[in-house]
């Protein structure tokens, strides 16, 4: 198969950048998990320099050329950080609503206190009854314990004094109570919090609104918290319940927008990050290109929580046209230089510009003083990696008995062309090829050989 070639390829250049990318991805997750770990629940010395070993050996396949094991290294490294950051914010969250339920339970403990020994009609200690009244109203106390262990004292002490009953209602207590001994405060404490049956909603809530406190901080909570208090606070059983009900669906969409919003932002840090490590290489070969992406790393830089969904996939999506342009760009300038170098050193004429032109025009033709009267061509263009090679003629006059022997002789140079370029790191690889003399010898004028080359100075005056 030695006449024309549709052939793919992929230069070292390209492959570099590639395994770049993925490596400025990971920085940007590695500075994302070392941030929120700590914050969450602390990032041990340990632990922190086992990631960091990681990255550095991952970093170390790129400067040892291992090219397709960090493709699938970085990859799986980025999913555990994110699978790691995730499982400890659920601990997190967890622990948090846990104490906002200990909290409600010892409100509720306080006001069951409370109506026990207004109930019981004793005198009762004002500092103990404003301190119960304090728990039940306030938001908690490092002392819970032990002001409801002072408020069932006191209810404890109210009901074994015989003073205000009559003999017969002391009898009755004794015959009514039998063998059975007065509860300690803990035992009251477990059937106070086993015998509520806690209303699945209110977990529910509780956890809802750790989230937020956690993630998003206190004042995205507030809202919630409020709209909570008035739930608690109805009168009617119908009417706390539409009101719960109507909580836990509101949190839940909040959530849900948070997260999308989250998972956006965290691209479009990733995505300022590579343009950022772009930002030289791209204004030394593009000024347009450059200014087009300054623009958008600003854009990048500013987005926040407050933005909408929608305006941040708009511009995830020019981020991302952006970073995908410029690296074909880059991979296509390497693609040319790459073939034309190789051609260069089989003896075929390179002139100045020719990279240039072939750009512009999409082919460019080449002689060989070897083979006077016969070039080759090489067609497509570079940005999509695939090309047309295949050996010409200049003269139509000549003895056509020739172009096979010629395509032959293109067929060893094709394959040294192959060599050298594999030699060099990059691949050249045949996807499609006719037989020699299958297709008539394709006719280029001589002049455009150089036509290329004249067009890219003509531009440049």
């Amino acid at each position: 198969m030695s006449g024309p070639k549709v052939v793919r390829i992929v230069t070292r250049e390209e492959i570099l950048a590639i395994c770049q990318g993925h490596l400025q991805r990971l920085a940007q997750a590695m500075a994302d998990w070392t941030v929120q770990a700590t914050r969450l629940s602390g990032v041990d010395t340990a632990q922190l320099a086992a990631t960091q070993a990681r990255h550095a050996r991952l970093q170390t396949l790129l400067v040892e050329e291992r090219f397709s094991e960090l493709q699938k290294a970085v990859p799986e490294e980025i999913e555990f950080l994110r699978r790691d950051l995730r499982e400890r914010e659920g601990r997190a969250i967890e622990q948090a609503a846990q104490q906002r339920q200990r909290m409600r339970q010892v409100r509720e403990n306080a006001q069951a206190l409370l109506k026990a020994l207004e109930a019981s009609r004793q005198p009762v200690a004002a500092q103990v009854l404003e301190a119960l009244a304090g728990l039940r109203d306030g938001p908690g106390q490092d002392d819970a314990d032990a002001v409801l262990a002072r408020g069932f004292a006191a209810l404890a002490s109210e009901a074994a004094s015989p003073t205000t009953l009559s003999e017969a209602q002391q009898a009755l207590a004794r015959q009514l109570k039998g063998d059975a001994e007065q509860p300690s405060y803990a035992q009251w404490l477990a059937t106070q919090g086993a015998g509520t049956g806690r209303d699945e909603r209110l977990l529910r809530i509780d956890r809802y609104i750790a989230q937020l406190q956690l993630l998003q901080g206190a004042p995205a909570a507030q809202p919630f918290l409020l709209a909570l208090q008035r739930a608690e606070q109805a009168q009617q059983p119908g009417q706390r319940a539409l009101l719960l009900d109507s909580l836990v669906i509101d949190l839940a969409s909040a959530t849900r927008a948070f997260e999308q919003v989250r998972e956006r932002l965290q691209r479009v840090r990733g995505l300022a990050g590579e343009l950022h490590a772009l930002a030289d290489s791209t204004a030394e070969t593009d000024a347009l290109r450059a200014a087009t992406q300054v623009a958008l790393r600003t854009q990048l830089d500013a987005c926040g929580p407050g933005d909408r969904l929608a305006d941040l996939d708009a511009l995830i999506a020019q981020a991302q046209a952006a970073l995908d342009a410029h690296a074909q760009a880059l991979a296509a300038q390497a693609r040319r230089e790459a073939v034309l170098r190789g051609l260069s050193s089989l003896g075929y004429e390179v002139r100045e510009g020719m990279a240039t032109g072939w750009a512009q025009t999409g082919r460019v033709v080449l002689r060989k003083p070897a083979t006077p009267g016969y070039g080759v061509e090489v067609g497509g263009q570079a940005e999509g990696a695939r090309l047309q090679v295949r050996a010409v003629a200049f003269d139509p006059s000549r003895d056509k008995a020739r172009d096979l022997d010629v395509e032959t002789l293109w067929c060893g140079d094709f394959q040294r062309l192959q060599a050298l370029l594999g030699e060099q790191g990059d691949a050249l690889l045949i996807e499609q090829a006719r037989a020699v003399g299958e297709v008539p010898l394709k006719e280029v004028a001589q002049t455009q050989t150089h036509a290329s080359t004249e067009a890219s100075l003509q531009r440049r005056h």
